[in-house]
């Protein structure tokens, strides 16, 4: 039989390839000149052939289709009809850490939504955070994997859930919770509109707490966390926005910086660049279980779209979060503790928020050197008050309920 699974290719390779998922190495042997050996069959999405250019490969060939070997049964492509009882159920995905969280309901309301009918799933996600995945341990998740896997790999699970069309669908009135709710059939009787809940690694946490509390000793303030640089160049804002809200905010708050190794050097340049005193702990992450556990130490946050937001917000962090591209009704209205600030651009080729992730900004001509203008419609005022105005509603909600 042929299989066809929408955003996904089929690969085969003529040299040998490696792929390196979040530390996991996927290597993939040249297939040879006779029949199709499964094994040496890779399945990859759509995104992946953009992103990691493998078009341009002349030893590669990709196709759209795949027939399928008599011995080995294709899994059953996900339409809610299906008996789900003690299935091997994989739902491949392609998402940030942020949206990772951002999904947490979806997937745990369609385990919960099977588990009660009949004997519970075990749903393996395969994703691009392998040893990061937000939410360890989690009851409802049997196993996380690469979403770079062969056709050996895929027919080993009896019903296949594709959420990479979620990539594709951006909206301005659906959030990718809603979208993964939409692809797995569940309605609003099932759940799925709780809102996402994370906790740190505790050893983590002790780890990194004393460089914490020295900071608070020494600078008598309360700890913020900044970010003003994301996954993708068209969702940063400028450093000196975030320059000019540290120093509107120095008595009050020591302004600190976790971030990845690539961008902590960048910002750090930034920060050396004007002299501002930001204090990096960049050197204490190692990955991102590690900014959980620093995250879960401040007093506030403000940063532009990314993971950081998500992890806060899980987490009950109160902050500020600045959105160009997208809109913050579709990413952050279900966490109660940060305040959302859609920047009002309006440029000569696009009025915000664009959608747009992967391309870039068009007022820019989609380069990867300039900064997206969004974030110049953003007033400093306008940050400081929703900061005060958030923490002012959790120091009451707090009072209420103590």
């Amino acid at each position: 039989m042929d299989l066809t699974i929408p955003g996904i290719c089929f690969l085969t390779s003529s040299v040998p390839l490696e792929f390196n998922t979040d530390g996991h190495i996927t290597r993939l042997a040249p297939m040879g000149s006779h029949n199709i050996h499964p094994g040496r069959v890779l399945v990859l999405t759509q995104l992946h052939i953009h992103l990691l250019r493998i078009r341009s490969v002349p030893e590669i060939s990709i196709f759209d289709s795949i027939s399928i070997p008599d011995h080995l049964n294709a899994p059953a492509i996900y339409d809610a009809n299906h008996d789900l009882n003690d299935k091997n159920i994989l739902i491949l995905m392609l998402n940030g850490w942020g949206d990772m969280i951002l999904i947490q309901p979806a997937l745990r309301s369609f385990y919960k939504t099977i588990a009660s009918m009949s004997t519970p799933p075990r749903i393996t996600l395969g994703c691009d955070w392998i040893h990061n995945f937000p939410y360890p341990n989690a009851p409802y998740i049997h196993h996380i994997r690469s979403n770079i896997l062969t056709l050996t790999d895929l027919c080993s699970f009896d019903v296949f859930v594709n959420f990479i069309p979620v990539n594709y669908q951006r909206s301005r009135e659906r959030s990718m919770r809603d979208l993964c709710l939409d692809i797995l059939k569940l309605g609003p009787e099932t759940g799925g509109n709780d809102p996402p809940s994370i906790k740190p690694n505790h050893e983590r946490v002790s780890k990194i707490e004393p460089a914490l509390d020295q900071i608070r000793k020494t600078t008598g303030k309360k700890l913020l966390c900044v970010n003003w640089k994301s996954r993708f160049h068209h969702k940063d804002a400028s450093p000196q926005l975030f320059f000019q809200i540290a120093t509107r905010l120095s008595n009050t708050y020591q302004s600190l910086l976790f971030k990845d190794e690539e961008g902590s050097k960048i910002m750090q340049e930034e920060i050396d660049a004007f002299h501002m005193p930001i204090i990096n702990l960049s050197s204490v992450i190692n990955d991102y279980h590690d900014t959980v556990a620093a995250l879960s130490l401040v007093d506030a946050f403000i940063s532009v779209d990314t993971g950081i937001v998500h992890a806060a917000g899980a987490m009950g962090i109160p902050g500020v979060a600045l959105f160009g591209p997208f809109p913050p009704e579709t990413h952050v209205s279900d966490y109660t503790s940060i305040a959302p600030i859609r920047a009002p651009f309006k440029g000569k080729l696009c009025q915000g928020p664009c959608l747009e992730t992967h391309k870039g900004c068009a007022e820019v001509d989609y380069s990867s050197e300039t900064v997206s203008p969004c974030f110049q419609a953003i007033d400093v005022d306008q940050v400081i008050k929703a900061l005060e105005d958030i923490i002012s509603v959790q120091n009451n909600s707090a009072l209420l309920t103590a």
